[in-house]
């Protein structure tokens, strides 16, 4: 039970701010393009990422996996993963990036 609101919840973040990348593209790139944000966005990463511990199986390991890469790149090196984002695609790209990892997360929920 508690690992589907888990499940549920990490879905309903990466959704919400995948729709938020593509409906605001340069107010996300606003925020987004701030150090202390992106720093704040890896902190909230790492939080998600610890429940990841106590559940067992491929699906919990590869969401922390996930989580925690993701989450200590934005807190240690926020300037670079700000240069990465912005050469790499729009920022609307990224959003359907996360809208995909969204429904990822939800088709493989454990």
């Amino acid at each position: 039970m508690a690992e589907t609101i888990y499940s549920r919840g990490v879905v309903g973040l990466l959704f919400v701010s995948g729709l938020w990348h593509i409906a605001a593209p340069v107010l996300a790139e606003r925020w987004m393009s701030r150090a202390p944000v992106v720093r704040g966005v890896g902190m909230l990463l790492l939080v998600l990422a610890i429940p990841c511990l106590v559940w067992r199986g491929w699906y919990f390991w590869t969401l922390f996996v996930g989580l925690t890469v993701s989450g200590l790149w934005r807190l240690l090196f926020p300037q670079s993963s700000i240069r990465a984002q912005q050469r790499s695609y729009p920022r609307w790209v990224h959003g359907y990036l996360l809208v995909g990892g969204a429904i990822l997360v939800w088709a493989l929920r454990p």
